[in-house]
């Protein structure tokens, strides 16, 4: 299981500043979708340059054609790189491919109303992405978007949180599960619990008042890989 730190937000110096202070407790870094389209892949390469050894996740979301693109994010340093689930199938199956030719990894972000996640699940994890990423449901403007197309103003919560995960969790045969966002201290263990690969964590650590030591103390949770 690793912690992975998602950097959505910040001036270039200030992610380079984070991946140098932070990288050490954390096991992977996501330069997340928001400073991807703001910086783009120069910013990939700098970090590449300065963290030689940091594992570095590239979340810039693929969803029509861009096999290209997915393997400019490898070349330029990524180690993963992440394309949507409701990508067309040939588009998944190329960044893939383009990938594993690399030695990479593509991890799917699940984006289809729970009705369908299991389904989904299984259709990408037959494709050959390497991990699935399920959001908590923490956060209940995210089952929102996965629920309807209804307005905020007539939402009412229908997904627990972790449910997604755990249909997602049930439908993997090869790839692994990915949990993301609201994750902190307050629900890591229920987290931990479902067994994912990776637990995706911005501010959970990233407005914390000590950083380093909010990676390390969700880190104790988690079982140790010795």
């Amino acid at each position: 299981m690793k912690l992975q730190l998602t950097i959505d937000h910040g001036k270039d110096f200030e992610v380079l500043d984070m991946v140098e202070k932070l990288s050490p407790v954390v096991d992977v870094v996501e330069i997340g979708y928001p400073i991807m389209v703001t910086f783009g892949l120069t910013l990939v390469q700098e970090i590449r340059h300065r963290n030689p050894d940091v594992r570095l996740y590239a979340d810039i979301k693929l969803f029509h054609g861009g096999t290209g693109v997915i393997g400019r994010c490898f070349d330029m340093g990524a180690d993963v790189v992440s394309v949507l689930s409701a990508a067309p199938d040939p588009v998944i199956s190329k960044a893939v491919a383009q990938a594993h030719e690399r030695g990479g990894k593509i991890a799917c972000n699940l984006t289809c109303p729970p009705s369908r996640v299991g389904e989904r699940t299984a259709q990408v994890d037959e494709l050959g992405v390497d991990y699935v990423i399920a959001v908590s449901g923490y956060i209940p403007a995210y089952d929102y978007d996965l629920e309807s197309h209804r307005g905020p103003r007539l939402f009412e919560p229908k997904v627990r949180p972790l449910d997604i995960a755990a249909t997602a969790k049930r439908n993997l045969r090869q790839a692994k599960l990915g949990v993301s966002t609201g994750i902190n201290e307050s629900n890591i263990r229920d987290v931990v619990a479902l067994g994912p690969e990776l637990v995706l964590v911005g501010r959970g650590i990233l407005d914390a008042p000590d950083r380093t030591e909010a990676a390390a103390r969700l880190k104790r949770y988690m079982p140790f890989e010795g």
